[in-house]
């Protein structure tokens, strides 16, 4: 009987000691990506990286919460709350969650608030945040190893900066304030903010720019060769064209605040529009229709789903791809458990 009980005494030992070697385990090895991953859609990160789809998981910025961070299938149904931090700009790859926090959740919507805390990466399986960097962190994308991002400090104001997703190998890679949400694996687009706002690329390796487009534009979407962009000659609209400017064509009737664009349709939020408001362009036939009207920002997709919020109140609306049935997303606020 002694030497039963001391059997299973040395067993649970074991368990306990094997349990605590993995759980330290699990929180200091880092899984690497294959190279050219990217954490979002262009897109998605233009609308503040509220919405991110990764193998076949919703994370979203929950409005009715605070945007603390959820979690749903892409047909919206079994929400569950994942962490109690207030995000935007979610990226993901197989293992982690990348995201800048939102202090100032009340004012999420303005794009270039640096009132916001640091760069962090969030285990999926236990829910580990690891602080990629302290300092107040704004717009993100995931570049393979690294995450690209601005970073804002007294000395330089906002620069871009890079980390690798280990927490090692923090620089800053251009003084000014180059945007990083147009990856394309691990090559940034941008366009220029100081000489000029043709279409530019950086290696992120090296840091060498490269010239690309003479046209003058804003918020650059790369999909394989096709370029769409805020064409800031034409009031703002949206064009598309090759990466070399070939081809160019106008898109959307008005100009625009804000555009994403997810296979056969744009969307985008009219600027002097009859009326303002959130059109959707089919970009095989070009017909245009007005979803709602009024005064939208935050235009997120995912494979099911539109999703874009009232400018003035927060509210957030969404449509199924292609229908034109818009109604409120209103997903419940769920206590996190302990």
């Amino acid at each position: 009987m002694k030497v039963l009980k001391g059997i299973i005494i040395l067993v649970l030992a074991i368990s306990i000691v094997g349990g605590l070697g993995y759980y330290k385990y699990i929180n200091t090895v880092t899984y690497y990506n294959e190279p050219g991953t990217n954490g979002n859609t262009i897109g998605n990160l233009y609308g503040n990286g509220l919405f991110c789809e990764t193998d076949g998981v919703v994370y979203f910025a929950n409005p009715n919460d605070k945007d603390r961070i959820y979690k749903m299938n892409p047909d919206e149904t079994d929400i569950e709350i994942v962490a109690n931090d207030s995000v935007y700009f979610i990226n993901a790859d197989s293992h982690y969650l990348y995201y800048s926090r939102n202090n100032n959740q009340d004012n999420a919507q303005f794009v270039l608030d640096v009132n916001t805390e640091s760069l962090c990466r969030m285990t999926k399986k236990n829910k580990k945040v690891m602080i990629l960097d302290q300092a107040n962190c704004n717009a993100c994308s995931l570049a393979g190893n690294r995450v690209v991002y601005f970073r804002y400090d007294s000395e330089d104001a906002t620069s871009l900066y890079s980390v690798d997703i280990d927490g090692e190998n923090r620089q800053q890679l251009y003084k000014a304030a180059i945007d990083p949400r147009c990856m394309v694996g691990e090559k940034l687009y941008y366009s220029g903010v100081e000489k000029d706002h043709n279409l530019h690329s950086m290696n992120l390796d090296t840091k060498d720019s490269a010239f690309e487009s003479a046209e003058n534009l804003w918020f650059p979407i790369v999909e394989k060769d096709t370029l769409y962009y805020m064409n800031l000659d034409d009031n703002n609209r949206v064009y598309r064209s090759t990466l070399s400017g070939e081809g160019k064509v106008g898109v959307t009737t008005y100009g625009t605040s804000g555009y994403n664009v997810s296979g056969n349709y744009l969307y985008y939020q009219s600027i002097k529009g009859n009326p303002d408001g959130i059109y959707q362009v089919d970009l095989t036939t070009g017909a245009e229709v007005l979803l709602a009207e009024g005064e939208y920002n935050n235009i997120n997709i995912t494979s099911r789903y539109v999703y874009f919020a009232d400018f003035f109140s927060g509210t957030t609306f969404h449509v199924l791809k292609g229908s034109t049935q818009v109604g409120i997303f209103d997903p419940p606020i769920i206590p996190l458990e302990d």
